[in-house]
């Protein structure tokens, strides 16, 4: 079973930066699941909210800002440190050398970004990232049939926080491969019968020892969780 570092290694680093990015790395995580927005300039970034005000020292929605002016933010203000909101080309430079696998949260479930799968599989191609180390997942299943039309090479991954009825019928119909259920959107029989399917199950956010050998013994492909090394430890108990 493996390990993503959901955001990085947030509960020690700011989330979703770099700083949190390295120190997945470090810790011998099999993948990185980061959120990703687009600016007022079509950059893509990688924050969680659609909003600086909870994260950064900020303020304003990030599809009202240039990169420039994002820049001007810190990411680690509660951390006393100092980082920038990282873009999508920095973070795919980072991971690049290191056989990571990438999960990519677009966050249109809220605010829709004209454009961003796009400019997602444009980024991804000019930077040559390969597409088998690369899942993309949303909350807004409609990302996932627009990605689909323009590429087949990705493994797409559909986001509920909620009970899906027939999930096997339902994911066939995205043409996704993946589902990444909240930790209590699915019962053990339901994620018995994805797994059977051949349905790659990633369930977020998994944070204490219960979840961890719950999902273990359902045989998940990987779980998100906030502190890799935390896991691998009780894993290894």
């Amino acid at each position: 079973m493996k390990l993503f570092a959901h955001r990085g290694v947030m509960a020690h680093y700011p989330e979703n930066t770099m700083a949190a990015f390295r120190a997945a790395i470090v810790a011998g995580a099999d993948g990185i699941e980061t959120d990703v927005h687009m600016t007022r300039d079509g950059v893509l970034v990688l924050i969680h909210d659609e909003s600086l005000e909870r994260t950064t020292d900020g303020r304003g929605r990030v599809v009202d800002l240039t990169l420039a002016e994002l820049r001007t933010a810190n990411a680690a203000v509660h951390f006393e440190g100092s980082e920038p909101v990282p873009t999508l080309e920095e973070f795919l430079a980072l991971v690049m050398p290191t056989g990571l696998c990438v999960n990519l949260e677009l966050k249109t479930d809220i605010e829709h970004y004209p454009g961003i799968e796009e400019r997602l599989v444009e980024v991804v191609e000019r930077t040559d990232f390969p597409a088998n180390r690369l899942v993309i997942s949303s909350f807004n299943h409609d990302t996932l049939r627009r990605l689909r039309k323009l590429s087949t090479e990705y493994e797409l991954a559909a986001l509920s926080s909620r009970r899906i009825a027939d999930p096997v019928a339902y994911l066939k119909q995205l043409d996704a491969s993946a589902f990444h259920p909240s930790v209590r959107a699915s019962t053990d029989a339901e994620i018995a019968t994805l797994v059977e399917a051949g349905v790659k199950v990633r369930p977020y956010t998994v944070k204490t020892l219960d979840q961890l050998t719950r999902f273990q013994k359902l045989g998940v492909d990987a779980l998100f969780v906030n502190d890799i090394e935390w896991a691998r430890t009780h894993l290894a108990l």
